[in-house]
């Protein structure tokens, strides 16, 4: 009997996250990992585990999660989203689907990430609240731009996550960019660096908003990134405005 060629399968996938408990598996919640295991394992019938490049929380959406599965399954790419879209729900979709070596892994191969946060500048309504936070407060956006600049480049990031010293001993980052766009009555907040920890992005993203509407100074930001504390600043941003927007990989990046 002819052995079994298994492929290594790349997946970039897309998903509105306010009705799951995030990407990771759950035992009494649905979760974005979870249905797409399903859905495999059933196209299988077998058990398939698939991995994430990293969790998103609950709530967050994603333009460009990624995660790999190995099969035997002898599909083409376009056959694969074809075949894994027929059997996913409307809100999460693969768009796109690359064949990649073995020693390839969506987490470990990872080279930075994109993450953008969405806010609207008006009062929540029916289409928005799940998909962007809303400000109503005046935000001095200059401000706000200088905020960002302080955190672009390598920092302890210690203040800004809710990771333990045990769970991650490692809390120093790298910030590419950290921008901010105002387009007619959204703001979008564009934050790429090597890799986040838990809430980063959204602790990030709140204490900016705090400096923008006059709750917090230059200075006291620098003197919260400085203390390196978890109990030095209380903010985090609502998950709903936060998307994984991409995920870049070194094989992969000109």
């Amino acid at each position: 009997m002819a052995e079994l060629i298994t492929k290594r399968v790349l997946c970039t996938v897309m998903y509105h996250g306010a009705h799951y408990n995030g990407w990771q598996v759950q035992t009494n919640a649905p979760s974005i990992q979870g249905v797409i295991q399903k859905a495999l394992s059933n196209m299988h019938r077998e058990t398939i585990q698939i991995h994430g490049s990293g969790r998103t929380d609950s709530g967050v959406h994603a333009f460009g999660q990624t995660f790999h599965f190995d099969s035997h399954f002898k599909l083409s790419e376009e056959q694969w989203i074809r075949a894994l879209n027929s059997s996913l729900p409307m809100d999460i979709r693969i768009v796109d689907v690359q064949f990649v070596d073995k020693d390839f892994h969506a987490r470990y191969s990872v080279d930075r990430k994109r993450y953008d946060y969405l806010i609207l500048q008006e009062e929540p309504n029916p289409f928005s609240y799940q998909t962007h936070l809303s400000v109503t407060e005046a935000l001095d956006f200059k401000l706000m731009r200088q905020a960002t600049f302080l955190f672009i480049g390598t920092h302890d990031f210690t203040s800004f996550c809710a990771n333990t010293k045990d769970e991650k001993p490692n809390q120093v980052r790298t910030l590419f960019t950290f921008d901010i766009e105002v387009e007619e009555d959204q703001v979008r907040f564009i934050v790429e660096g090597d890799g986040f920890l838990r809430y980063m992005v959204r602790i990030l993203v709140a204490i900016v908003l705090d400096v923008g509407k006059g709750k917090l100074s230059l200075d006291e930001v620098s003197q919260i990134l400085a203390a390196k504390d978890k109990l030095a600043y209380g903010g985090i941003a609502d998950a709903c405005g936060l998307y994984l927007m991409e995920v870049t990989y070194k094989e992969f990046h000109d």
